[in-house]
């Protein structure tokens, strides 16, 4: 069950993670079909600010529709590894406390919200928790390419 310290401590994990970085090392790209650390931090950001909307709508009501994200055309299209790092770890971090916020918020009448997706119904309280699974399992992406990065930078 989702508890909002431990979102809480997920943020702060990573904001420290993001805050580590070596600087030279964000816009590495170990090969063709990796994401740079800096395009990982920018589908993060997508994905906080495609759930503001879902958290937020949800707690209007139901919802029948909403459109999907397509994190590779996201990531692309947005060109974050030409953006500077601290400028998106910045972003991230304010907009995570910002979700963080919301989740805390969000009282348990509404968490039972249903948005209809073609995969099948999800409550608001499932995308809440859901979001916090998936930033999590990010965290270990982005260990793992930093790995990469300072070996391939022999560091």
């Amino acid at each position: 069950m989702f508890t909002i310290s431990e979102a809480r401590e997920t943020i702060l994990t990573f904001q420290e993670l993001l805050d580590s970085t070596p600087r030279e090392a964000c816009h590495v790209r170990v090969s063709s079909d990796a994401w740079t650390l800096a395009e990982i931090v920018g589908h993060l950001i997508d994905s906080a600010s495609n759930n503001h909307q879902r958290f937020t709508r949800l707690s209007f009501g139901d919802l029948d529709s909403f459109p999907g994200y397509d994190a590779e055309p996201w990531v692309a299209q947005q060109k974050y590894d030409n953006l500077d790092f601290e400028i998106l770890s910045h972003l991230w971090s304010c907009y995570n406390m910002l979700l963080l916020h919301l989740a805390d918020m969000t009282s348990n009448d509404v968490k039972r919200n249903t948005w209809r997706t073609p995969n099948g119904p999800q409550t608001l309280e499932f995308l809440i928790e859901d979001y916090y699974k998936h930033l999590r399992l990010h965290i270990l992406h982005y260990q793992e390419r930093l790995a990469e990065v300072r070996a391939y930078l022999g560091q």
